[in-house]
């Protein structure tokens, strides 16, 4: 491909993700989502948790192939990232620099940021197992491996008011151990594929 072409994969890539993840966080704070976002869920708990793989998959997309990009980009950082919205531009001005950096902060470190509130908000929500006691369990507890089934094992909740007829409110299915570990592997898959992408914008050549 060439760099022009993998300018607009990179462009579209990223602002899927960009626009997952604003949505995403518009909706774990309580708000609603904009245009109709589809593959969200209203809840907030829920809705964090669905953002994280989605995220991932999509910053792993946009980082590789921005680091394609930027590494067969010129010797200067403000080359090596795709230019978006002009056919052309002098990315070596100073509105050019200025641009070039708020476009890959924009469609990189802000996803990022959404992310580590996804993350808070599931490290921190109950879990209540979904076997007739109800009793919370912990998001990495592998208890429910022992009942012999995954179908539904226990619940993650926006909120949770024990003793009452439902306890757990705006409730997600979630395998606890399971889940949170191969999110948390995408994470980490996602961070290193974002850290070579920067590191191949910003090398000195």
């Amino acid at each position: 491909m060439t760099q022009v072409q993998l300018s607009k994969v990179w462009f579209v890539v990223s602002a899927a993700l960009l626009y997952y993840a604003l949505n995403s966080w518009i909706v774990a704070q309580g708000g609603n989502e904009i245009f109709g976002t589809k593959l969200l869920v209203s809840q907030r708990v829920p809705a964090a948790m669905l953002a994280i793989p989605i995220c991932c998959v999509l910053a792993i997309a946009s980082s590789a192939v921005g680091g394609f990009f930027a590494r067969r980009g010129g010797s200067q950082w403000h080359e090596r990232i795709p230019v978006v919205g002009f056919e052309q531009i002098d990315t070596g001005s100073t509105e050019g620099r200025i641009y070039q950096g708020a476009m890959l902060a924009l469609f990189s470190v802000v996803p990022i940021m959404a992310l580590i509130y996804f993350w808070h908000s599931l490290l921190t929500a109950n879990v209540m197992r979904n076997y007739g006691n109800k009793d919370l369990i912990g998001l990495w507890s592998l208890d429910w491996l022992w009942t012999g089934s995954v179908n539904d094992p226990a619940r993650i909740c926006t909120a949770f008011s024990k003793g009452a007829t439902n306890p757990c409110e705006g409730s997600a299915t979630i395998l606890p151990g399971l889940e949170p570990g191969i999110f948390a592997l995408l994470t980490l898959a996602a961070l290193v594929i974002v850290i070579l992408h920067w590191t191949a914008v910003f090398r000195r050549r």
